[in-house]
């Protein structure tokens, strides 16, 4: 082989093989954004232990806000390795928007939907405590195949972790405190596992808005003013909430004073609910152990009802999704000393309103049940 061939062989096989993938350390003082600006997909950031207070960047889905690292690319890993007694603290250095946003430059929720340009495959999150933002701890947005392990989202205003029309995807092993709509959300999006956490002191501890096959398992709130709540959100980009999983969760003592944002839609939500399900179908509640929250342990209601709509009215119908509950099973839960000192009357171990088709409860350890008879499941 001619020299010039074998040099135009040699290029042609360095350029066909994969890019190793690189771990970058950064250390107090550093800029983490900095390490993941020079990282490539498949790259590993990894930061140690102490606080960074990050000078931002304008956010990706919103340039007139500041967020404090931003993550636009496939498949990068940002993952903080605490030690004891020494965590991985993420913190608002003034007036930023959110703490870590995972998101393509420009991306909306109702064009990523179906325009793949505009999402992000492949993302890790691990390791951090986020704290102290304008607005949400983190946001995820238009992301498949991501993982939040292990965070600590304290005193984010809005949301602690916050992931929205997003796939498949999984929150484990974290803890949301302080945020003033929802603890741990996860909206918009299918196929995503929230099992693990712990969410306390927040107005919702765990919430499920408008989605598909989430499955949440094995988590604990506390001292919130509701538990958890899966509902449809109205004008949402998904109308539909089916096929979720509410199993093997605590619930208790959920009677903390609603602190919501003026206008907000959970400022309904009164203080006292366990877990409140609103409309939605072939949605299972099943193994929950939930107690001593003062309006309700459990509760299926419809819609139009969940934000003072009368069902069947023009207003409910131009909602422009199907409002009630259908073909919901709760069983084998336990739900005990519920609804003591309602803040809405009636209050109940389990609830339902008497609207919807097909639901049904099974094999549940309640005494105070509103209606007193229940539809069995077969």
């Amino acid at each position: 082989m001619r020299p010039v061939h074998r040099l135009c062989a040699v290029i042609a096989l360095i350029c066909a093989l994969p890019a190793v993938a690189r771990t970058r350390v950064v250390h107090p003082g550093e800029s983490i954004q900095e390490a993941v600006d020079r990282s490539r997909p498949g790259d590993t950031v990894l930061v140690l232990p102490g606080l960074y207070r990050e000078p931002g960047r304008p956010c990706p889905t919103n340039a007139a806000r500041t967020c404090a690292v931003v993550i636009s690319k496939d498949d990068i890993r940002l993952i903080g390795k605490p030690r004891p007694g020494a965590p991985v603290v993420l913190e608002n250095a003034g007036g930023q928007h959110t703490g870590i946003a995972v998101a393509r430059v420009g991306a909306t929720g109702a064009e990523c939907l179906s325009q793949r340009r505009q999402r992000i495959d492949g993302s890790l999150v691990e390791g951090f405590t986020i704290r102290g933002f304008d607005r949400n701890g983190i946001f995820m947005l238009c992301v498949d195949h991501w993982l939040i392990d292990s965070v600590a989202a304290h005193d984010n205003a809005a949301y602690g972790l916050f992931p929205s029309h997003c796939g498949t995807g999984r929150v484990v092993r974290s803890v949301a405190t302080g945020a003033n709509d929802t603890g741990i959300y996860v909206g918009q999006s299918h196929d995503v596992r929230m099992d693990h956490n712990l969410a306390y002191d927040n107005v919702n501890g765990f919430e499920v808005e408008s989605s598909i096959r989430v499955q949440v398992e094995h988590n604990v709130a506390f001292q919130n003013t509701a538990g958890l709540v899966m509902f449809i959100e109205p004008g949402a980009d998904i109308l539909v909430s089916q096929d979720n999983r509410i199993a093997h969760n605590v619930m208790y003592d959920n009677n903390r004073p609603n602190t919501c944002e003026p206008g907000d839609e959970v400022c309904i939500i009164p203080p006292g609910v366990g877990i409140l399900s609103v409309g939605g179908e072939r949605n299972r509640i099943e193994n929950n152990w939930v107690w001593n929250n003062d309006t309700v342990g459990i509760a299926l209601v419809d819609s139009c009802s969940a934000i003072g709509l009368e069902p069947g009215s023009p207003e409910c119908d131009a909602l422009g999704f199907n409002p009630f509950p259908r073909d919901t099973r709760i069983q084998r839960n336990v739900a005990l000393g519920n609804g003591t000192a309602p803040a809405q009357p009636p209050g109940a171990d389990l609830l339902w309103n008497g609207t919807g088709t097909g639901n049904c409860w099974r094999d549940n350890l309640a005494v105070l049940l509103v209606p007193p008879v229940l539809p069995r499941c077969d």
